[in-house]
C-alpha cells in the first residue's frame, strides 16, 4: 500500500512518526500498528477523506501518549507508582488492568483516555496541556459517534486539527527531554561498569537495549545524541574513554540512519 500512496504528502505525519518508536521489539508489534495506520491515514488523506484520515492521525498521537508514560513509569518508578494510585480501568477490565509494572504500552488502552494525561503531572507538564489531551480525545469521540455529517471537510480542516495534536506531542517531548537525558546517563554508567552483560560494543547497547527494547524515538536519540558527557566525565575519570566512545557511535548510529 505504501508503494501507491506517498505518505510524505500528508501534513505533520512524518514528523509525528519521528516522535514514534523506531524499530521496538516487543510482543504487540508496535511498528507494524504504526505503519499500518500510517498506511491508512495517507489512503484517506489522498482520496479526501478528511475525516477518517484524522481518526488514523490520533490512533498514532495515542500511540505516542502511552508510549511516553510507558517511558515515564521506567525512569520516574516511585513517583510513577504513586501517580497511578487512584487510576481506574474501564468496567470489565479490571483483570487485564496491570500498570504497576506494564509489560506493553497499550495496557494504557484499558483506562479512559482523558485521565491518562494526569501522569503527565511527573514531568511538570502545564495543566492546560494536560486538558488539552483530554479535549482532543472528546472532540474525536464527538467526531466518530453517527452525527449525520463530518466536521472536517477539507485539507484546511485536517491541517488545523493535525497542527494541534503535533504542538502537543512536541510540548510533551520537550518536557521529557530531562527524562531522556536522565535515563541515557544511566544507561552510559552501566555500560561503563560492565552491567550489560554480553555487550561490548556500544552500538549493540544502542539497537538493543536503546531503540528495541526501551523504545526510543528518533528525536529521543537526537537527544541522547546533543547531551554533553562532559559531566559524567569530571564524575568519574576513570570511564572517560568509555563514555567518549559510547558517545561517539550514537552520533555514528544517528549519521548511519540518516537523522543528523
Amino acid at each position: 500500500m505504501s508503494d501507491v500512496v506517498d505518505y510524505t504528502e500528508v501534513p505533520y505525519l512524518q514528523e509525528i512518526l519521528n516522535f514514534l518508536p523506531i524499530n521496538p521489539d516487543d510482543e504487540e508489534d508496535v511498528i507494524s500498528y504504526i505503519r499500518n495506520i500510517t498506511n491508512l491515514i495517507a489512503v484517506n488523506y489522498k482520496y479526501g477523506q478528511y475525516q477518517f484520515a484524522y481518526f488514523g492521525i490520533h490512533l498514532l498521537y495515542m500511540t505516542y501518549i502511552y508510549c511516553t508514560i510507558w517511558k515515564i513509569s521506567q525512569i520516574e518508578t516511585e513517583r510513577y507508582r504513586d501517580s497511578i494510585t487512584y487510576a481506574r480501568p474501564y468496567s470489565g477490565k479490571e483483570n487485564d488492568f496491570k500498570i504497576d509494572e506494564p509489560e506493553s504500552v497499550f495496557v494504557y488502552s484499558l483506562m479512559p483516555e482523558s485521565d491518562i494525561a494526569k501522569i503527565f503531572r511527573i514531568i511538570d507538564l502545564d495543566n492546560s496541556q494536560i486538558t488539552n489531551v483530554g479535549e482532543y480525545v472528546k472532540t474525536r469521540n464527538e467526531m466518530a459517534h453517527a452525527s449525520g455529517k463530518f466536521e472536517i471537510l477539507n485539507e484546511d480542516g485536517f491541517d488545523t486539527r493535525v497542527h494541534s495534536l503535533y504542538i502537543s506531542i512536541k510540548n510533551i517531548h520537550n518536557k521529557m527531554d530531562a527524562c531522556i537525558r536522565k535515563w541515557f546517563g544511566q544507561v552510559l554508567l552501566s555500560f561503563c561498569k560492565g552491567e550489560y552483560e554480553g555487550y561490548d560494543k556500544p552500538k549493540d547497547v544502542i539497537i538493543e537495549q536503546m531503540i528495541q527494547s526501551f523504545k526510543l524515538s528518533m528525536n529521543e536519540l537526537l537527544v541522547c545524541n546533543e547531551m554533553s558527557v562532559s559531566r559524567l566525565i569530571t564524575d568519574h575519570r576513570r570511564y572517560e574513554s568509555k563514555l567518549k566512545s559510547f558517545k561517539k557511535s550514537v552520533t555514528d548510529y544517528c549519521q548511519e540512519l540518516g537523522y543528523i
